[in-house]
C-alpha cells in the first residue's frame, strides 16, 4: 500500500449521512456530512445526491482533487435482510465509488472499528437494539433489530415501554408505587397519568418518542427504586444475551472484542455497568469496547478490505 492510495467510510443512517477520507493507512484526511441516505427511506436517487455531497465535502477539506477511492464501506441503515444486502452492495458498486466496495448493515461498523481483524462482536443499543457478530473466515451472524413491533430487547423503546406500563399499573393499584410516576410525568409536563393516554395515541408519537423514557428509567434505577431496575437489568440482560446468541451461532470462542455503540451505553453508565456485569455473567471475560463514533469502522474496514485485497495480489504475483 502506498501514499496515494485512498480509503473511504460511509455511514448512511436513517437521519444523517457521515463520510470519512483517509489514507491507506486509515489516517482521516477529510470528513463530510448530508442529510438522510438511507435508499430505502428516501430512494436511490435522493441517496446519492447526499452521499456525494457528503464525499465532495470530504475531498474538499482534505485538498485532493475528487477521485475513485480504492477501498469504501459504506454501513447501510435498513439493510437488514440478506436480500436488502445484496441490493446495497449492487447499488454501491454501480456507482462506482470505490475500485472495491463492501456494503454492510450499518450495525456491523461498531465491529470493525474495534476489531481490525473484523473477527468479533458488535452491540448496539438506541432507540432499538441489534447484535452482529463476524469470524474471521467470514461468517456473519445477527440478532434482535426486529422493530419496536417483534423485538428490540434492551433498546429505549422497550425500556420506555415497560416504564409506561408499569406507570399504568400503580395508579390502578395493580402494581407498586414507583418514582418512574413523577419521573415519567414530568418528562412530558403531564400533571396526571390519564394524561399520558392523550400523550401517547396521538398520531404523531414516534418510537424515539417513547425511547426517550429510557434515560428517565436509567436515572430512576440508578437512584435505587425497584421496578426501575428490574426494568433496566433486563434490558442490560437481553443485550448480553443476544451477544451471546450471535458468538454461539458462528462458533466463536473467548478471547473475543465486544463493541459497543449506541446512546444507552455510551452515555449510559448505570445501564453500561448493568450490562457489562451481565457479559460477565452471561459470556465471561469478554473485553468491552466503547465506539462513539460508527464512521471509524466504516474506514476500517475499507482498510482491511484493502490490506486483503493488496494481500492476495502479492500471493498471485
Amino acid at each position: 500500500m502506498t501514499s496515494q492510495q485512498l480509503l473511504l467510510g460511509v455511514d448512511s443512517g436513517g437521519s444523517k449521512t457521515r463520510v470519512v477520507l483517509a489514507d491507506a493507512d486509515g489516517h482521516v484526511l477529510g470528513a463530510g456530512h448530508a442529510a438522510c441516505s438511507n435508499y430505502q427511506y428516501v430512494g436511490e436517487a435522493a441517496a446519492v445526491v447526499e452521499i456525494e455531497a457528503g464525499i465532495e465535502a470530504a475531498f474538499a477539506q482534505a485538498g485532493i482533487m475528487r477521485r475513485r477511492v480504492d477501498a469504501a464501506c459504506f454501513g447501510i441503515g435498513g439493510a437488514d435482510t440478506p436480500e436488502d444486502i445484496a441490493k446495497a452492495r449492487k447499488w454501491v458498486d454501480d456507482n462506482h465509488w470505490a475500485m472495491r466496495c463492501l456494503a454492510v448493515n450499518d450495525g456491523m461498523l461498531p465491529l470493525y472499528a474495534a476489531c481490525p481483524d473484523g473477527q468479533g462482536v458488535s452491540v448496539i443499543a438506541g432507540t432499538g437494539a441489534i447484535m452482529w457478530a463476524q469470524s474471521l473466515d467470514g461468517r456473519i451472524a445477527r440478532a434482535s433489530g426486529w422493530g419496536y413491533l417483534l423485538g428490540d430487547e434492551g433498546g429505549g423503546w422497550q425500556l420506555g415501554h415497560e416504564a409506561l406500563r408499569h406507570v399504568a399499573r400503580a395508579d390502578d393499584g395493580r402494581g407498586p408505587a414507583t418514582l418512574l410516576t413523577p419521573r415519567v410525568l414530568a418528562h412530558w409536563n403531564l400533571t396526571s397519568p390519564y394524561g399520558l393516554i392523550t400523550r401517547l395515541y396521538h398520531a404523531d408519537v414516534t418510537p424515539a418518542d417513547v425511547a426517550s423514557l429510557a434515560k428517565v428509567v436509567i436515572d430512576c434505577a440508578a437512584e435505587g427504586d425497584e421496578l426501575a431496575l428490574q426494568i433496566a437489568r433486563a434490558g442490560a440482560d437481553e443485550l448480553a444475551l443476544a451477544a451471546k446468541t450471535v458468538m454461539n451461532r458462528i462458533d466463536l470462542h473467548l478471547p473475543l472484542t465486544l463493541a459497543y455503540s449506541g446512546s444507552l451505553l455510551i452515555k449510559g453508565l448505570f445501564y453500561r455497568q448493568l450490562f457489562t456485569d451481565a457479559c460477565r455473567r452471561m459470556i465471561g471475560d469478554i473485553a468491552l469496547a466503547p465506539v462513539e463514533d460508527p464512521v471509524t469502522g466504516a474506514v476500517a474496514a475499507a482498510k482491511l478490505l484493502l490490506f486483503n485485497l493488496a494481500g492476495t495480489q502479492a500471493k498471485v504475483s
